[in-house]
C-alpha cells in the first residue's frame, strides 16, 4: 500500500469519527517509562526513543496532538494514568490489571525479555530455573504479575529502573535481573559493566502496545489505524537508527554478533510458535466445540430415555414400572412410620351402545382426555400413572382413605363435568383402598380391584371403598 493510499485512509477514519474532529485540537497527556532506552527514556525533559519516533509519525498522520508529563519513574508514570494526570502511555503490555483501567492499541513493538546475572553464571531456562537465586524485577512491569500468578516460589526484589538492578548484580547483592534485552544491552555498554552477561530468555515477550484511558476509547480506531499506516521503510529505518546508536556504544564486535544472531532467532522462534499455537488452539477449540455439543446430545438423550422409561408413550402419565416402583416405597414408609396410605384405582369402561371406541384413535383420545383430567385434579403429592390398557392408579401419600374417596369423587366430577360430546357414552368405575398391615403391593391392589369390581356392580360412575 502507498504512503498516499494510507494517508487518504486516516483522512476517512478523521471524517468517519466526527467527534474524534471536534476534539483534535484538544491536547492527550502521556507518560512514558523514563529510563527504559532504547525502547523510551526522558533526557533533559524530552522525549526520547522508539515510542517517540512512532508518535511523532502518529501526530503527523491524524492531526491529534500530544502533550508530554515527566515523570520519575515507570510506577508512578502508572499512578498516573490511573490518576488520569495522563490519558495515555506509549508502551505497554496489556495485563490483566492494566486492562481494569486502559483500553489497548494494536500491538506495533515486540521486546524479548532476558535474565542478566554475573559472567559465569549457569544459562537459566525459564522462571522455573531460577531456584534459590533472588530475582530482581521493575515496579510496574509486568513480569511481577506473571511471577505472583505462575511461579508464587520465586524470590523477587522490586527495583526502580534496570540500572539500579545491573548495579546491584554487579556489587553481588542480586543474583539476577530479567528485563528487555535492548534496554540492558544499552545500559551494560553505558555502564561498561563488563562482567555481567545475558543467560537465558525469560517467557513471555512483550507485545507492547499504546494504553489508553477508557474516556477515549473513540480515539483507538484513529490510532489503530496510523499505525497501520505507517509504512515499513519507516519502521525498518527507527529501528536502525535506535540500533546503531547501541552498536556504536558497544566494544565488543562479539557481543554484538551474539546480540543479533539471538535477537533474530528469537524472532524467527517467536513467529514459529505463535504459527504452531495458533494452528492447535484452533484445532483445540473445534475438538472442544464438538466434545461440547456431543454431550449435550448425549444429555439431551439420556433425558429423553430416562422420561421414557418412566412415563407411558399414549396418555404421557407414569407407566406400570414406575408406579410399582414408587408404591413399594410407600409401603416401606408406611412399615416404618405408619403414615396413611390409599390408592384409587379408575378404569375406562366401554358402554356397550358405543361404537367408537373400538377405533384407535377414538380409544386413544379417550385414554388422552382421563389422562388430562387426572393430571389436573389430584394433589402434587399424588402420583397418576397408567396401569393397563383401559386401567388407571393414583398413589396418595399422607392419605386417608376418607379423603382418597374425596379425591376420587371430585376426580369423577370433573371427569363428567369436561367431558365432550364424544366422551359422554364412557363408563368410568372407581375403586379405593387404604394400605393395611403388613400386606404387599398385590394384596393392596387387589383389595382395590374388588372395590372397582363393586363399583361396575353398582352401575359405574360410583366411587366404593374396600373393606
Amino acid at each position: 500500500m502507498s504512503l498516499k493510499l494510507r494517508y487518504l485512509l486516516i483522512c476517512f477514519f478523521i471524517a468517519y469519527f466526527p467527534s474524534v474532529k471536534s476534539q483534535e485540537e484538544q491536547a492527550i497527556t502521556y507518560c512514558i517509562d523514563p529510563d527504559w532506552m532504547p525502547y523510551e527514556a526522558l533526557r533533559n525533559g524530552v522525549h526520547i526513543g522508539i515510542s517517540a519516533d512512532y508518535l511523532a509519525l502518529i501526530t503527523e498522520l491524524t492531526d491529534l496532538h500530544f502533550e508530554f508529563v515527566p515523570t520519575d519513574s515507570w510506577q508512578q508514570s502508572l499512578d498516573f494514568v490511573k490518576q488520569g494526570t495522563c490519558k495515555m502511555v506509549t508502551l505497554i503490555n496489556p495485563t490483566p490489571s492494566n486492562k481494569k483501567y486502559l483500553a489497548f492499541s494494536y500491538p506495533y513493538l515486540e521486546a524479548p525479555n532476558v535474565f542478566v546475572a554475573q559472567k559465569g553464571t549457569p544459562m537459566i531456562q525459564g522462571y522455573s530455573s531460577i531456584g534459590n537465586r533472588v530475582l530482581g524485577i521493575i515496579e510496574g512491569y509486568r513480569h511481577a504479575e506473571y511471577l505472583a500468578r505462575y511461579y508464587p516460589e520465586v524470590q523477587v526484589e522490586y527495583l526502580k529502573t534496570e540500572r539500579e538492578g545491573l548495579l546491584k548484580i554487579a556489587n553481588g547483592s542480586l543474583d539476577v535481573m530479567v528485563g528487555a534485552l535492548l534496554s540492558v544491552n544499552v545500559n551494560i555498554n553505558t555502564l561498561g559493566m563488563r562482567k555481567l552477561s545475558v543467560v537465558g530468555y525469560a517467557e513471555p515477550f512483550d507485545s507492547l502496545r499504546i494504553g489508553l484511558n477508557p474516556a477515549l476509547t473513540d480515539k483507538l480506531a484513529l490510532l489503530n489505524a496510523a499505525l497501520d499506516a505507517i509504512p515499513e521503510s519507516r519502521k525498518v529505518e527507527i529501528y536502525k537508527r535506535w540500533n546503531t546508536t547501541l552498536i556504536q556504544n558497544e566494544s565488543s564486535f562479539s557481543t554484538i554478533l551474539i546480540t543479533i544472531l539471538v535477537g533474530v532467532l528469537s524472532l524467527v522462534l517467536l513467529i514459529w510458535y505463535r504459527k504452531v499455537k495458533l494452528k492447535w488452539q484452533t484445532l483445540i477449540d473445534t475438538k472442544t466445540a464438538e466434545v461440547e455439543h456431543l454431550q449435550s446430545t448425549l444429555l439431551e438423550k439420556n433425558r429423553t430415555l430416562e422420561f421414557l422409561s418412566n412415563h407411558d408413550a399414549v396418555t404421557g402419565l407414569y407407566n406400570r414400572n414406575y408406579m410399582m416402583h414408587k408404591a413399594q416405597e410407600e409401603i416401606s414408609r408406611f412399615q416404618r412410620f405408619h403414615s396413611a396410605t390409599a390408592i384409587i384405582v379408575l378404569e375406562m369402561i366401554k358402554n356397550s351402545s358405543d361404537n367408537s371406541i373400538s377405533k384407535p384413535n377414538a380409544l386413544e383420545s379417550k385414554l388422552k382426555f382421563v389422562a388430562s383430567i387426572c393430571l389436573t385434579t389430584v394433589r402434587e403429592v399424588d402420583i397418576a400413572a397408567r396401569w393397563s390398557g383401559d386401567q388407571f392408579i393414583i398413589l396418595s401419600p399422607h392419605t386417608t382413605v376418607v379423603e382418597a374417596k374425596a379425591l376420587a369423587e371430585r376426580l369423577l366430577r370433573e371427569l363428567r363435568k369436561q367431558a365432550p360430546v364424544e366422551e359422554e357414552k364412557l363408563q368410568i368405575a372407581l375403586g379405593v383402598a387404604s394400605l393395611h398391615g403388613s400386606e404387599s403391593f398385590t394384596e393392596w391392589y387387589d383389595r382395590a380391584a374388588k372395590a372397582l369390581y363393586q363399583s361396575r356392580r353398582n352401575g359405574f360412575n360410583v366411587v366404593c371403598v374396600a373393606d
